[in-house]
């Protein structure tokens, strides 16, 4: 599956595990609906998602993303 598929699943994902009124989520919650074995590719498609504009990261060590508007 392409990166940018794989990014765009990402932030459904965040969408999809995020509360209501949460801005950021921490990175491991939308990766648990995944296999952990998929760790490195969920870092992979958030560094993307990251460099497309879709995510923001709200610390140093990349453990919380806030989801972007123009995101898929």
């Amino acid at each position: 599956m392409a990166v940018d598929t794989l990014a765009a699943r990402l932030s459904r994902a965040i969408r999809t595990v995020r509360g209501e009124k949460e801005a950021c989520v921490a990175l491991d919650r939308p990766a648990r609906q995944q296999d952990p074995e998929h760790r490195t590719e969920a870092d992979a498609d958030a560094a993307f998602a990251a460099a497309k504009g879709w995510l923001a990261f709200s610390d140093e060590a990349a453990h919380l993303a806030l989801l972007l508007d123009r995101a898929p």
